[in-house]
């Protein structure tokens, strides 16, 4: 198991763990120094406390396992990432690409071609390379969407991660920009197209997130602006957080 990305929210219960431990060997010693009384007092306060720490760590892990899902087995998702300044974005995003690269994914990319090209001065600085880079625009789906609205949206995905398998690759992992998308169509067939997007993905060897600028949000509003955010909070399955994707269901 990686534990660069692999492993679902370790810190949140690592601790705990260490604490149950603890706590059994903190029983078995007082019951061994009470000659095995069950009932002492000292005994079933520590017993007590064993049970709280074991449902605490069962509560946090069972949360854990329902609303998030590591980088790795992302396909048929449509996700979301508000970013603050280039500096914010790069960081997620190297380990969201190099992730997807250890799959043997292809990395399709839709951004404002100056990004593009500073996205891939950090990957080669990183030492990863952008052999499976491929600047790809949403513009196709939006475009798709438009003319046959889920079923035409579907059907162009599947035919392009179709044709990727062919090439060697396991699926697509597409990174979209919706300031980059809405200048190359419009406002309100973006949004039309993002209502779509989760139901065009599932069940596809294909997943989009989309990076949301919130610094134009909060300082602008130049693209990205109050009805684009208000919109994006209820058209995204999941919302990447902290390296992992969190169910927004």
């Amino acid at each position: 198991m990686d534990k660069a990305y692999d492993v679902v929210e370790k810190k949140a219960y690592y601790n705990l763990e260490k604490e149950i431990e603890l706590a059994r060997h903190k029983l078995n010693s007082i019951i061994i120094e009470k000659n095995e009384n069950l009932l002492d007092q000292e005994v079933i306060k520590l017993s007590e406390e064993l049970d709280e720490l074991i449902v605490k760590f069962q509560y946090i892990k069972s949360i854990q396992d329902n609303c998030l899902m590591n980088l790795k087995n992302i396909m048929g998702t449509h996700s979301i990432f508000y970013y603050y300044g280039k500096g914010h974005l790069f960081a997620n995003m190297i380990k969201y690409i190099k992730v997807g690269v250890d799959n043997n994914e292809v990395i399709y990319i839709s951004m404002q071609h100056e990004l593009y090209e500073d996205l891939k001065k950090s990957l080669n600085k990183a030492g990863i390379q952008d052999k499976h880079l491929k600047f790809q625009s949403v513009k196709q789906l939006i475009d798709s969407n438009n003319r046959g609205g889920v079923k035409g949206l579907k059907e162009k995905i599947e035919f392009l991660a179709e044709e990727e398998i062919k090439s060697g690759y396991s699926g697509i992992r597409w990174i979209g920009q919706p300031t980059y998308a809405i200048e190359q169509t419009s406002k309100q067939d973006f949004l039309n197209w993002e209502i779509n997007l989760s139901g065009g993905l599932r069940n596809t060897k294909a997943s989009l997130i989309c990076i949301y600028d919130y610094y134009d949000y909060i300082n602008i509003k130049k693209v990205i602006d109050e009805e684009v955010i208000k919109k994006s909070i209820n058209t995204h399955s999941h919302i990447l957080e902290k390296f992992f994707l969190r169910s927004t269901e």
